[in-house]
C-alpha cells in the first residue's frame, strides 16, 4: 500500500528502550459515548464456525464474521495469541473486531509452546485460508471477504510471528498490527515490510521488552505506529484478566484496521485528534508515535 499522507507525528516521550457453524452475541445498538464508539461492541451480530478450516501450518482455527453478510465483502484479519496460548484466549478480540464488522481468523499454531517461526507459518497459511474460504463452494463466507482488505495480527511470539511473516509477504497483506512481540533470537528484515504496521505493548511487559527498539527499525517509507500502555502487563493481551485494559487495545486496534481495511479517515482521531487527546489526558499511554 503507497502512503500518499504528509508526515505527521504525536508522540510522547519513550521509555529507556526505545465445528459448527453458530450466531450469538450483537452489537450494541445504541450510539456509544463520544470517543468510546471504536470502545464499545459494534452492531453486527457474531457469527462462527471452525469445520472446514483444516490447514498444515496451524492445529485449529475459528473463523468469526458478521450473521448479516448483505454488506459484504467485509475486511478480515488473522489473529494469534502467544506461547502456550490457544485461539480461544484471543476471543476477547476477535469477537470485538467481528462486531465491528470484520472477518477474523484466530489460530492455534502448530506448536504452540515452540518459536516465533511457528507463529510465522500459521500467519502465512491463516491468510491463505482466508481466500481459501473466499473461494470454496458452500463456505458461509464464499464472495464475502474482500481479498484485498486482509490484515495479519498476532501477540507475543504471535506478535513475532507477524513480523517474520510481513517481512516475507511484502505488500501481501494491506497491513500489520504486533501485540506486544516477541522474537527470541529471531531476527527480521525490517526492509522487507511494505504494509502499514501498527506495534502495541505494555509499559509494565514482563516479557516483551523491545517494542519500542522493533518499532525503531521499521522502514521510515511506510505508514506506522507505536503505542504503549501505562502500566498493562504482557499478562493483559490473553484471556479473561483486566477487560480495562483490554479495553484500550480493542479501541487502538479497531481503530487502526478502521483506517487501512476500511478506509476510514475518521478513525485517525484516535491517532491524532480528539479522541487521542482524550486518552492521552486519561493516562493511557507511556509512549505514543504515528508516522503517515
Amino acid at each position: 500500500m503507497s502512503v500518499s499522507f504528509k508526515s505527521t507525528l504525536r508522540f510522547l516521550p519513550l521509555a529507556a528502550s526505545v465445528a459448527l457453524a453458530g450466531c450469538f452475541g450483537g452489537g450494541n445498538p445504541d450510539p456509544a459515548p463520544e470517543g468510546q464508539a471504536l470502545t464499545n461492541p459494534g452492531d453486527y451480530e457474531i457469527c462462527s464456525y471452525e469445520n472446514n478450516l483444516d490447514n498444515s501450518r496451524y492445529s485449529s482455527a475459528r473463523m468469526t464474521y458478521p450473521c448479516d453478510l448483505s454488506a459484504g465483502p467485509f475486511p478480515a484479519t488473522t489473529l494469534t495469541g502467544g506461547f502456550t496460548n490457544k485461539k480461544e484466549q484471543m476471543e476477547w478480540l476477535s469477537e470485538h473486531l467481528t462486531s465491528h464488522g470484520y472477518v477474523v481468523l484466530t489460530m492455534t499454531p502448530t506448536n504452540r509452546y515452540g518459536q516465533p517461526p511457528a507463529w510465522r507459518s500459521a500467519q502465512i497459511g491463516g491468510f491463505a485460508e482466508l481466500e481459501d474460504e473466499n473461494n470454496r463452494a458452500g463456505s458461509p463466507l464464499q464472495g464475502k471477504i474482500n481479498l484485498d482488505k486482509r490484515n495479519i495480527m498476532g501477540f507475543s511470539m504471535g506478535g513475532g510471528g507477524v513480523l517474520l511473516a510481513a517481512a516475507d509477504m511484502g505488500e501481501a497483506p494491506a497491513s500489520v498490527i504486533a501485540l506486544a512481540p516477541w522474537l527470541g533470537d529471531n531476527n527480521v528484515y525490517y526492509n522487507g515490510i511494505k504494509a502499514p504496521t501498527m506495534m502495541l505493548g505494555s509499559e509494565d511487559d514482563e516479557l516483551a521488552y523491545y517494542t519500542e527498539d522493533f518499532y525503531a527499525q521499521l522502514p521510515s517509507n511506510i505508514e506506522r505506529g507505536l503505542a504503549m500502555f501505562a502500566g498493562r502487563s504482557h499478562y493483559d493481551w490473553y484471556g479473561n484478566g483486566d477487560q480495562d485494559a483490554k479495553a484500550e487495545f480493542r479501541t487502538l486496534v479497531t481503530a487502526f484496521l478502521e483506517v487501512q481495511l476500511k478506509d476510514d479517515d475518521s478513525a485517525y482521531s484516535y491517532f491524532e485528534g480528539a479522541e487521542h487527546d482524550e486518552h492521552v489526558s486519561d493516562g493511557w499511554f507511556s509512549a505514543f508515535d504515528y508516522q503517515k
